[in-house]
């Protein structure tokens, strides 16, 4: 929810370099929030040839974080290894 809205956060990897065995390697970019209604328009695949931000680690957990069901797309926090599940 934001400012009374339903909406997603879309976020998307963008990949940097491969490492030593050919791996792709990622951070993860949050492209910001839409309308819920809109999240399966795909504008947010649109190619750019820059980024800039700041880099995030992700949220901490604790003993009351809810945990994230990446198989159902269900985040409720950022943990950059969840979203790294989802290929």
């Amino acid at each position: 929810m934001y400012r009374g809205e339903r909406g997603v956060q879309i976020i998307s990897p963008f990949y940097t370099h491969l490492d030593s065995n050919g791996k792709e390697c990622a951070i993860l970019v949050n492209r910001g929030w839409v309308p819920y209604d809109l999240k399966d328009q795909r504008l947010h695949t649109l190619v750019q040839n820059k980024v800039t931000g700041v880099l995030y680690r992700g949220d901490a957990n604790t003993k009351y974080s809810v945990p994230n069901s990446p198989t159902i797309s269900y985040y409720q926090n950022v943990t950059p290894y969840d979203f790294a599940v989802i290929d």
